[in-house]
């Protein structure tokens, strides 16, 4: 993948690693420990550290176990100068931590969903199925930079066909909550770049603390694209 991605007013930085006292996981708990950012992450706030670098160790590349973990996670800043000169020049120009998107494959024991909502199991064995997810300060909301983020996201993923390998085809899945209005608002706007809303699950479960209430009962709508398809 792409070390460094740039948009109109955007840099994208390749996530790999969290170390303590790295600029990284400074900005991971940043977003983690926000309230309003992390209200909707089935995960809660973060109150430690290891509460951030526990959720994070899922979203990063891992060397752990046998097989392949496709991981990708950027790291989302906001230029703070006019997105002028060459790639060297912009990546020189003072930036401002706003949010992070990611693309992570399926770990075992993730939520199960009805067939309705998945591609077909025999597709499996060709087609790589990866879900998306995104959070962002809140002094970044309302200014489309999600929008512009997940954009410079996939491209950035179709760029990197031998990352998926051996897996020729790529769709990714993004689950949001109804009770979620601007995040179902982007993938609305994702719509140009393929994104398709499948449906809606409506799951009960044990109660957990989401959106700033208690809820036992959540309105999933689901979408999906194809990232890459040969």
């Amino acid at each position: 993948m792409d070390p460094v991605v740039f948009t109109p007013r955007l840099k994208l930085t390749l996530v790999t690693k969290i170390e303590r006292g790295s600029p990284e996981l400074e900005w991971m708990h940043e977003l983690r420990s926000d309230e309003k950012a992390s209200s909707w992450s089935i995960y809660g706030r973060s109150k430690t550290l290891e509460d951030t670098e526990k959720i994070l160790k899922g979203h990063l590349p891992t060397t752990e176990g046998g097989e392949k973990a496709y991981r990708v996670a950027y790291a989302v800043h906001e230029m703070l100068e006019p997105m002028s000169g060459s790639e060297a020049e912009k990546d020189q120009k003072p930036t401002k931590f706003v949010g992070l998107v990611t693309l992570t494959s399926f770990p075992v024991g993730g939520l199960v969903l009805p067939e309705e909502f998945v591609l077909p199991v025999a597709a499996a064995t060709t087609i790589l199925t990866v879900e998306l997810a995104y959070s962002f300060m809140p002094a970044a909301w309302g200014k489309g930079y999600a929008t512009e983020a997940l954009s410079a996201l996939f491209e950035a993923g179709k760029r990197a066909r031998a990352f998926w390998a051996p897996f020729e085809k790529v769709y990714v899945r993004v689950i949001v909550n109804g009770g979620n209005p601007a995040s179902l608002r982007v993938m609305g706007k994702m719509e140009k770049h393929g994104m398709k809303k499948r449906g809606v699950y409506e799951l009960d479960h044990k109660p957990f603390f989401l959106g700033g209430e208690w809820t036992e009962h959540s309105s999933l709508h689901i979408f999906g694209m194809h990232l890459i398809e040969r």
